[in-house]
Formats: structure tokens, sequence, C-alpha cells
């Protein structure tokens, strides 16, 4: 099992003076208590509460009227009112805080069944005594232990922003003297396959919505600043005067992704056009990005921000780099910025130091395609204004590009809809792959680029992360056909790169991978995005279509939407939660092996499972034979005698006959032959996943889906072997032949022996040409392959 040691991490962000063992702690963090109450200190500052003892300490149990009231001189500035407390239910685990009668807009909320200290921040503009508050927002029957109220501010321990930048604009990702080169590129042809100039602005800027989302139409205004700086043109400018004009008239775009698209549109085209622009303007583009850049901190100074402290969360990267954003455009000219930018750096620094080590990502293809582009532009931001390479995060960082492709199946136009991705999903944004290919000098990554590009864009990323002078290779001629990533635990496999190929994606891990995961637990951190209970999940695709799917996404994360086992009906640890949270479970591929259009892979995912259900074996060998077969064992035992149900999604026509099942998709088809167990019960249904948000639909063209479950049980074990026959739609499909022996189950289709150890002893099985091998592999391919005879085992043989 894989193995991520948190002890003798000693990489240290130079801002936030941290490494991975005090990840949550903040020395940069200046913190002075003003007010400090014990449970009978805080039973004297209000109503409605009871002195009680629990576990030896006493606590206040809030009642109905709770309030507690206490008045204070303070200067202006930024504070935090913090109680250590637990609620018994969601419905108790929150409170209301007030200054001078006037209610903080984010509610304070308490952990549930677990004793921790929470906080919201407190801004106070004016020097005097000020009236603080604090009341029950939801039901009484928290327990409350102490209280605090605290000054807090930044110990700035090196400049955020390198002194040759100071004052000078543009000074984000270039400055004045870069501009001549620049435009002189736009004459390169290999610069013109990737980015071409956009057209005017003629778009009208939409009015502030209260209670809306309103900053996502700002998101792509630095594409038309941009664009007026390598060619001056009084039109553009004129187009992009009324964006700047009507953003000043927005009051605030919380702390968010809003917060980010925003000031992506609005601190770049500040910074790069500040001398195009009135002075009665910029002052009041200014002030506007001062504005949302100190609701961000505020917010962050107490985790209240979009991501809470989930630093591999998309939204805790988008809320701080709408920060960083800010801070740097406006640094040297609002007093505050300085210390607004250093803590956005020691909120960066976080993210770099607990990044998925392997290449990989955890939150599927539509959300790398989505958080990528926040992660490499805090990346670029964080080493362009500071001079200092990240301080982690290149071991991960390195390789995304494969990653990402090995999700787009053959034909290269769709993307496997693992975790919360749509369906119909296609190929990545190329300025990702060119950013990968310009900051490692990856010639494979700009291969990839050059293999997935459909056309030049006008995608600012599009140059600034583009490298023309880098040579390329073909994608296809050394990214292998077959990968692992031991963090994320996700292995991909396919035959060839031709379009007709046979596609596999197997998934077995803690959600979150492996180094999240732990650092979840030894922090009490939460926020595993856009995961889904789906351990021992695989989908399928072959001859152009897919053949075993997923739902992509959902707002019911349910084991059910998935090809893997329920028990007695219920799935893994975060099944039905809308956004599963870190769990204790910590499946994991075992084993994975690749040879040419082979590939296997065993993943162990029995503790993905709730204990209750008392599972005590849960072992998937996926197996890739070559294009036209692909076979699964699952090897399942539990404490009693349980239901196991073994579930397979598609989207085709089904027809039965001979034991065998027959799903046929356009112009493919797929057999489904179950060998093991015998008398398998099996059933067909259509569902609808719930694909619609209160706030969004995801709703795919083709809305149902069609299951295949083979029921075994009530059993206390069993094994499912169920060959899967990929073929062109009407092909008579193979002979399925059971070899199984006293020591494997085997199955034969054609030239090919697929097998599988029963023990951990050596087993025995018959070649396809007339021989008997004994061997330890727990599976083994054997087949005649273009006259050649092959034999592959896993794990591979010493």
């Amino acid at each position: 099992m894989w193995t991520f040691l948190l002890l003798g991490a000693t990489v240290v962000g130079p801002f936030s003076g941290v490494d991975l063992d005090r990840l949550t702690d903040t020395p940069m963090l200046i913190e002075e208590d003003m007010l400090r109450a014990d449970a009978r200190e805080v039973l004297r500052l209000g109503t409605g509460m009871k002195l009680e003892k629990r576990d030896g300490r006493e606590v206040i149990l809030t009642q109905e009227g709770f309030v507690v009231e206490f008045e204070l001189e303070l200067e202006p500035g930024n504070y935090r009112i913090a109680v250590e407390a637990s609620a018994p239910n969601r419905g108790t685990d929150s409170y209301w805080a007030y200054v001078d009668g006037k209610q903080i807009s984010a509610p304070l909320t308490i952990p549930t069944d677990t004793m921790a200290e929470r906080a919201v921040g407190i801004s106070i503009a004016e020097k005097g005594r000020h009236q603080l508050r604090l009341s029950l927002r939801e039901a009484p029957g928290s327990i409350l232990a102490s209280l605090r109220f605290s000054s807090v501010a930044n110990k700035i321990s090196r400049p955020p922003m390198r002194k040759e930048l100071a004052g000078k604009h543009p000074r984000i990702f270039f400055t004045a003297d870069d501009l001549g080169a620049m435009r002189a590129r736009l004459r390169d042809e290999r610069v013109q396959q990737f980015y071409k100039l956009p057209g005017t602005l003629t778009r009208k800027p939409p009015a502030f919505r209260p209670d809306q989302r309103n900053g996502g139409a700002y998101r792509g205004l630095g594409n038309y600043a941009f664009a007026y700086l390598l060619k001056p043109d009084d039109e553009m400018l004129e187009g992009i005067i009324p964006w700047l004009e009507t953003a000043t008239t927005y009051p605030h775009v919380g702390v968010d992704l809003d917060a980010e698209y925003f000031m992506e549109g609005l601190a770049l085209t500040y910074d790069w056009l500040y001398h195009e622009l009135p002075e009665d303007l910029r002052a009041g583009v200014r002030d506007t990005i001062a504005r949302q850049c100190r609701t961000v901190y505020e917010a962050s100074l107490v985790g209240r921000t979009g991501g809470g402290l989930a630093f591999q969360q998309n939204h805790y990267w988008y809320a701080h780099l709408s920060l960083a954003l800010g801070a740097a455009a406006i640094c040297g000219e609002v007093p505050e910025a300085e210390q607004w930018l250093a803590w956005a750096w020691d909120r960066f620094e976080r993210i770099a130091l607990s990044f998925s080590p392997d290449g990989g990502f955890h939150e599927g293809p539509s959300y790398w395609d989505y958080s990528m582009p926040t992660l490499y532009l805090y990346t670029d931001l964080y080493e362009w204004c500071t001079g200092l390479r990240i301080p982690a995060g290149d071991d991960g960082l390195a390789g995304q590009a494969e990653f990402r492709l090995h999700h787009v199946y053959p034909g290269l136009a769709l993307s496997a809809a693992l975790e919360d991705t749509v369906i119909g999903k296609g190929a990545p944004p190329i300025k990702l792959l060119l950013w990968e290919a310009k900051r490692f000098d990856a010639p494979v990554a700009m291969g990839i680029a050059e293999l997935l590009n459909r056309g030049a864009s006008s995608d600012r990323f599009n140059l600034l992360w583009l490298n023309e002078n880098l040579a390329s290779r073909d994608a296809r001629e050394v990214v292998p056909l077959a990968r692992y990533y031991s963090d994320i635990e996700t292995a991909f496999a396919r035959t060839s790169w031709d379009d007709d190929s046979t596609y596999v994606a197997f998934v077995s891990r803690p959600l979150g991978g492996h180094k999240w995961a732990e650092l979840c637990a030894r922090f009490g951190l939460g926020g595993t995005g856009h995961n889904h209970p789906e351990q021992n999940h695989f989908v399928l695709f072959g001859r152009g279509q897919v053949l075993a799917g997923d739902q992509g996404y959902t707002y019911e994360k349910l084991t059910r939407n998935h090809n893997t086992v329920l028990v007695d009906g219920k799935g893994q640890y975060g099944d039905g939660e809308m956004w599963p949270r870190p769990t204790p479970g910590r499946a994991h591929i075992t084993d994975f092996v690749t040879q040419g259009d082979i590939t296997m892979a065993l993943g162990d995912a029995a503790s993905a499972y709730p204990a209750e259900l008392g599972l005590t074996r849960f072992e998937r060998t996926l197996v890739l034979a070559g294009r036209d077969l692909v076979v699964v064992c699952d090897r399942l035992a539990a404490k009693q005698p349980r239901t196991f149900s073994w579930l397979l999604h598609h989207w085709g026509e089904v027809s039965a006959g001979n034991g065998r099942w027959t799903i046929t998709r356009r112009d493919a088809q797929l057999g489904v032959v179950p060998v093991l167990p015998q008398n398998v019960e099996v059933a067909t249904s259509t569902y609808r996943p719930r694909f619609v948000h209160p706030t969004r639909d995801h709703t795919p063209e083709e809305p149902d889906v069609n299951l295949l479950e083979l029921n075994a049980g009530p059993t206390t074990g069993t094994t499912f072997l169920v060959p899967l026959l990929v073929g062109s739609a009407g092909e008579a499909l193979p002979e399925v032949q059971t070899v199984s022996t006293e020591t494997c189950d085997a199955v034969r289709v054609g030239d090919t022996v697929v097998a599988f150890n029963r023990g951990t002893g050596k087993m025995e099985v018959a070649l396809p040409w007339d021989e008997t091998l004994r061997t330890g592999a727990k599976a083994l391919v054997a087949r005649v392959h273009d006259g050649e005879q092959q034999i592959v085992t896993l794990p591979v043989a010493q």
C-alpha cells in the first residue's frame, strides 16, 4: 500500500514559514487576545446558557435566548471572535456575530461532534468603544467551552513584490520593456498556430445583480487589454472603458469563485492599461480592487473564503488568487496591499506544499480544465512578483499534460467522465499544455499541445504561456499506452493510439488521493471537492463508443452510479453526499503491469466501505487483454452473509441469450458473459441520476442511463468473473471457455487465456498452446498474437 509520510517534510515556505508538519500553523499571523473567557466567564457575559460539566471540563450548553455581549475599546483594524465549541448536529452548528448591532455577513460555524476552535472575522473602521455580540443562528444545543476576541495582523518577513517592479505599470507578467518583443512574436508562424488577436469588444457590461453571481462576465476582459497593448487601437480601448466604469459600481463579488473571475479581468486590465485610463477612472478601479481585496483578506484570516482551509480544493485556489491578483495590481498604491499580497503568498505556499506529487489531479478532467488555469496563473504570479521559485509542487506539476491526455478517449475528441466531469467533455484547453511545455522545457507536453490543437485562440495565455522555440515530440510515439498514478490511485490504458483502439480507466483511492487524505486526517481539514464514492470503478471505451460509462457530474454522489460493487444495496463512504468529505477509506491499487496492448491493475477497495457493512475483502483485477477482450475478476468477503451487486452502466440496447448479454451502442457492441458466480441473478434497469442543482443543470443529452446488475448472495464470500467482449455491432460474440483449475479461475477467448490466482500460492494455468504453467502470479494473460506466444503476469514475473 502506498503511504505518504508527513514526518521529515522540511521544505519551508519563505512567506508562510511552515512545512508539511505545520501546515495549518500561522506564524505570519500576529494575534493578540483582548478578551479570553472560559465557560464560567462566558456565563456572566450573557443569557440563555446552562453551565455543565462534560469529560471533566466545565462547558456552556446553549439554550433558547442564548446571547453573549461585551464592550471593548478598539483601534481600526482586523479582529476575530473565536469560540471553542461543538454541535450535536448541523441544525445547531452556527452563531451570528454583531458589531454595534450590525450583523456580520458570514456566520460562525462550529464542528459537529468534535470540540474545536472556530472563528469569524470582524473589521473595525473607527477608533472607539464598540459593542460585540454573539447569538444563535439556528437551534440551541451546542456546547461552548471558551470564547476569545483578538486583534490580528500580518508579520511580513520579506517584500512580497520585488523592487524592480515597484511603481511600474504594466508589471504583471511583463513590463513596458517587453512589449516590442511581444509584438514581434505575432509574426511568427508557430505563434499564429496558437494565438490570434481578438476582435473589438462590442458586448456591453452587465449591471450588478444582487444575490447573484456577478464576476464571470469580467474574466475574459484581460484578453482585450492584452490585445490593445500588442496592437493599440482606439476602438478596442473604447470597448474596454465601459466595463471598467461598470465594475466600479459593483459593491462586492463575494469571496469565492466570482471574486477570481472579477479580479482576473479587472486587476490585469488596470495594470496593463494603467497609463491609458483617465485619472478618475483609474482611481475608481483602484478603489474597487482594494475594496474587494479587503473583503477576501478579512474572510481568509478566519478561513471563511471559498474552500475554507481545503488547500487542494479549487475554490480555495480561486479565492486566494483573486487576492493575489488584486494586491499585485495596486501594491504600493494602497497601504494595506502589501499585507494582502504577503498573505496571498502565505496561502499559495500551503497549496504548493500539499499538492499531489505524482503528476495527477484528484477532481477529474473537467475540474482539471477548470482548476489548472488558476493554479498555473497563481504559480506564475508568485514567482514573477517575488523573484522566488515556488517552495514545492514542481514534482506534481510536471507531467500534468500527459495525465490529462490519458483521460482523452481514442479519437482524441472526448474525455472520460470521471469524477464531476460533464458527459461530452472534450479535450483540454491548449494553453494549459503550453504552460507545462514552457515551464519545464518539455517537448512531450509541446507535442501533446500540437496533437490536440484545433486552431488559434485569442486567450492571452496562449501567447504568454507559449515557447514557440521549443522543439516538440510526437506524443503518440513517446507517451506510454498505459500509466498508473500512485498518489491519486488512477490507472489508464489503451491498446494503441489509433482511433479504433480500446481504452480503460480504473480508480481505487482515498478521496483526494493519499497525500491529501493523510493531511486532512492529521489536521482536521475538509474538502475533497468533486470526488465520488467510486472505488474499484472502471470505464471502458471501444470501437468509438463508451461501452461501460460514468454518469459524470451529479449532485448526489452515489456508489450505485458507478461500475463497482454494492454491499446489501449500500455504497462506500461519502455515498449520497453532494460534496463528499474526507473519509477513513484508504482504497488503493496494489499491483499494476503493462506490456504492449495488455494491461492489468489490481485494486483493494474493502476499506472504502463503512465498517458496519463488515466487508473484509474487495479485490478487483481489471485486465485489458488486447483490443477485443477485457476481463474483470472480483474477490469479495464479509463477516456475515451479504448480497453483493456488480454494476455496469451503459447507453446501449441490451439483448440476452445463452447466459450472455449483448449491449449495442451505435456501431459498437459489448458482450457481457458472467462466468462466476454460477446461477448469478441478472437485472436490467434504466434510471436518471440527479444532474440538477438549485443553481445549475448538468443534464446531458442522454440523461437516462442503463444498468446491468449481477447479484450474488446472501453469502459471506463470492467471486465475480466477467469477460467483456468488445466488437463491432452485429458481430457474433466469440465463445468463452472456462479453463479454471483447482488453483485458478480462468477463461479462454480464442487464442487468449486470462487466469486469476485463487490463493497466495502457485496456480496452474492451461496455456493456449497446450502447455501448463505453474506461477505465483496473482493474474496472467497468455496468448498467441501475430504468431508469437506471449505471457504477461501480475506482478511481473522475476
